[in-house]
C-alpha cells in the first residue's frame, strides 16, 4: 500500500535531485531516506529512480508515479492547510482596511455579514486612503485592505468593477458621453494616482484628450472645490452619493464608453489563501447587493 510519506519523500528526491540534498531538506539521514524508497520500490514492483554517478532521476515508470505523488501531496497540502485556516478563522482578529468610498458606503453590511457567516471572528475596520492600505498592507499592520490597483485587473483579488460620474455642483443630466465630460473643467487627483491612471488610459483609449484644470491630492478637498463651483471632477458613485443625495452635488454616468475604476482585495503575507477567498467572495455579494450607480 502507498505510504504517504514515502511519496512526500519521492517529490523531494525528484526536485532536489539528489538523495544527499533531499536528506538535508527533509532533515532525516540518507540511509534511512534511501530505505524508504527501497522500500517504494518494493511496494510498486519496479524501480523508481535511476542510480546517477551524480544525482537521481526518475525512471520512465516512475515518472508516473511521481506525477500522482505531486498531485496526491499537493491535495493533502490544500486540506492540510484549508483545515488549519477553520480552526485559525474560528476565533481570530481580522484587521480590514477600507478606502473612504467603500468605508462609508459598505461598512455597515460589511460588518453584518461577518457576524452572521463568521461568528467567532473579531472584525477590527480600518478607513485608510489607497496609499496607506498599501503601506499598512506590506508593514503587516492590517490582515486585508480594499483598495485600487492602478488600471490592470487581477482576477484573483478583483471585488468588482465600479462604473464612473462625472460629478458638477451644476445640473448636469443622469448620463454624460465621454467625450463631454472630458470638456468639463476637471479637478482630478495626480497623474499616479490609482484612479486617475484609470481615467487617462480609458480617455486614451477612445481618443479623447482630458481638460484636466486643476489636480488636488484628496478626494474630500476635490469635492469641496467642485462644490464651490471652481470646477468637477469624475468618481464612482458611492464617493458621491451621499451628496448627491443631500443636493449638494450633481452626478451623470459617463456613457460611450462607460469608464470604470477596480477595486481589489489585497491581502498580508500571514493570510491563508482560504481566508482570502472567504472576505473576497463576502466582499463580492455586499458590492453586488448595494447600488453602484445613481438610481
Amino acid at each position: 500500500m502507498l505510504d504517504l510519506r514515502r511519496l512526500r519523500y519521492l517529490v523531494a528526491i525528484a526536485d532536489c535531485g539528489s538523495m544527499s540534498a533531499a536528506a538535508r531538506q527533509l532533515g532525516i539521514a540518507q540511509p534511512a531516506l534511501s530505505h524508504h524508497i527501497t522500500e517504494l520500490e518494493r511496494l510498486v514492483g519496479f524501480p523508481v529512480l535511476h542510480r546517477l554517478a551524480r544525482g537521481v532521476k526518475a525512471t520512465e515508470k516512475g515518472e508516473v508515479l511521481l506525477s500522482h505523488a505531486r498531485e496526491i501531496t499537493e491535495k493533502v497540502r490544500q486540506a492540510e492547510a484549508e483545515i488549519r485556516a477553520m480552526a485559525y478563522l474560528d476565533e481570530r482578529v481580522i484587521r480590514l482596511s477600507l478606502i473612504p468610498s467603500w468605508a462609508t458606503a459598505f461598512a455597515p453590511s460589511i460588518i453584518s455579514e461577518v457576524a452572521a457567516s463568521m461568528p467567532k471572528v473579531s472584525l477590527r475596520l480600518i478607513e485608510a486612503r489607497n496609499d496607506e492600505s498599501l503601506r499598512l498592507i506590506r508593514l503587516g499592520k492590517v490582515d486585508m485592505a480594499v483598495a485600487l490597483v492602478g488600471a490592470e485587473d487581477k482576477a484573483d483579488d478583483l471585488i468588482v468593477k465600479e462604473s464612473l460620474f462625472a460629478v458638477s455642483s451644476r445640473p448636469i443630466g443622469r448620463s454624460i458621453p465621454l467625450e463631454a465630460a472630458a470638456a468639463l473643467n476637471l479637478i482630478l487627483p495626480p497623474k499616479d494616482n490609482p484612479l486617475r491612471i484609470s481615467i487617462d488610459e480609458a480617455a486614451a483609449r477612445a481618443g479623447i484628450t482630458l481638460n484636466v484644470t486643476m489636480e488636488i491630492d484628496g478626494q474630500d478637498t476635490i469635492k469641496r472645490a467642485v462644490n464651490a463651483g471652481i470646477g468637477a471632477t469624475i468618481l464612482s458613485w458611492n464617493s458621491v452619493q451621499q451628496e448627491h443625495e443631500a443636493g449638494q452635488l450633481q452626478a451623470a454616468h459617463i456613457t460611450e464608453p462607460v469608464i470604470y475604476r477596480s477595486i481589489h482585495l489585497l491581502k498580508g503575507r500571514e493570510v491563508d489563501e482560504r481566508t482570502f477567498r472567504l472576505f473576497r467572495d463576502l466582499l463580492r455579494a455586499v458590492a453586488r447587493r448595494e447600488p453602484t450607480s445613481n438610481p
